[in-house]
């Protein structure tokens, strides 16, 4: 077994969600001794605080819930721009120490971001019935980069971890602003697709007759339809599966949203839920210096040669990514969906570097770019129009032309 799956194993196999009165994963039969009864809890220095950004929606109320339940968060933060007191009131009823608290609007967010250690980005859309796939970098957009900006001013060190689709574009964006904020650092920040190897584990161990638990199998590539691709290859503990069962697991992991939209037009915001909290956890475990904390992620890398950015194995820590696994020797038919979505990947990276590097307004509904200046622009204080081609360029290339 590679080195990179042993760790998954290994990160797999520690508890997840916790019952106080077992002392055990409510997830899972492995039991933990990290809560002893009796203690009375009390705040510090040390506060582990993840604050979710866009809380109110489905997805996001789901991590809050399963975040409650660990004894590893001391708050969990929600920030939105619609009311979240009632909700937050009503998860602060459940019987463990993590405290929730709420805050409403921008002129709250900086104390909703102060002193965050790990952040989590959601925005108003998921992929469901009214907002394909294709469509949704143009909603999203605009709220993400907004969030970034307030993000770079208040919680600059934070771990974030982006869920907002599409995360292809997204990751991108977000960190083209983070440069121009000169907060930028490509180890923190993570694009959330714990969902893909959630699904292709779940997936694998019922072809294969195994306990979901134990199955592990690295996804690489992207998060769409056709750049998502599962290492079926390097599943473990088995990965004794026919050429035809190769095909099908793929095609139901990259097909998993669309099929559940034919019978729940809400979109798969619980299996989304779960596998984002796990991804935090595995966050918040890597900032309070647990060892060999394995995930795969959406990140910045040079691990292939024309992607910048790519879904590989993770080794995380208190800084952010320890190490970058690369890409896993792949079986021929596996070289053949990354060569297919590699295309596809560079192409969605391109239009996130592009819209957070410069000015962008939303026409008719589909994000264009924004003007830089108006030279018939009466105001005297409008921008000022460059003289000439360069140093319009200048405005919003990383290098000067």
């Amino acid at each position: 077994m590679n080195k990179f799956l042993k760790l998954i194993v290994r990160n797999s196999q520690a508890p997840i969600w916790y019952s106080r009165a077992t002392n055990r994963s409510l997830f899972s039969n492995t039991h933990t001794n990290h809560v002893k009864t009796g203690v009375r809890f009390s705040s510090s220095a040390s506060t582990m605080k993840v604050t979710i950004l866009g809380g109110g929606g489905n997805v996001a109320k789901s991590v809050a819930l399963m975040l409650k339940q660990t004894p590893l968060i001391d708050e969990v933060c929600l920030y939105d721009t619609k009311s979240l007191e009632g909700f937050a009131a009503d998860l602060n009823y459940i019987d463990t120490k993590c405290k929730v608290t709420s805050y409403l609007g921008p002129k709250d967010i900086q104390h909703a971001l102060s002193k965050a250690t790990v952040v989590v980005v959601f925005a108003c859309c998921q992929h469901s019935d009214s907002f394909t796939y294709s469509n949704l970098f143009d909603k999203n957009a605009p709220i993400v980069k907004d969030l970034a900006g307030h993000i770079s001013k208040y919680a600059p060190k934070s771990l974030i971890a982006i869920g907002a689709e599409p995360i292809n574009s997204m990751v991108p964006m977000f960190s083209e602003v983070m440069k121009k904020h000169g907060n930028y650092n490509p180890c923190t920040i993570f694009g959330v697709t714990t969902i893909d190897v959630v699904r292709t584990n779940r997936f694998v161990a019922e072809v294969l007759g195994l306990d979901p638990e134990c199955v592990t199998v690295p996804v690489i590539g992207g998060h769409s339809e056709k750049t998502i691709v599962p290492v079926l290859s390097k599943a473990a503990p088995c990965n004794e599966l026919t050429n035809k069962e190769l095909e099908d697991i793929t095609n139901s992991v990259r097909q998993a949203d669309d099929n559940l939209m034919k019978i729940r037009s809400d979109g798969a915001y619980l299996s989304y839920g779960f596998s984002t909290a796990r991804f935090v956890l595995a966050l918040v475990k890597a900032a309070k210096g647990h060892c060999d904390v394995v995930e795969c992620a959406f990140v910045k890398s040079n691990v292939h040669p024309q992607l910048k950015y790519m879904v590989t194995p993770l080794v995380l820590g208190p800084g952010g990514v320890v190490k970058n696994f690369g890409v896993p020797t792949l079986s021929d038919y596996e070289e053949c969906l990354l060569e297919n979505a590699i295309p596809l990947l560079a192409e969605d990276i391109k239009k996130g570097e592009f819209v957070g590097g410069r000015p962008m307004r939303m026409v008719d509904g589909v994000m264009q770019p924004k003007p830089i200046c108006d030279p018939c622009d009466p105001n005297p204080k409008a921008p000022r129009c460059p003289p000439n081609h360069c140093e319009l360029q200048s405005l919003f290339a990383d290098k000067p032309c």
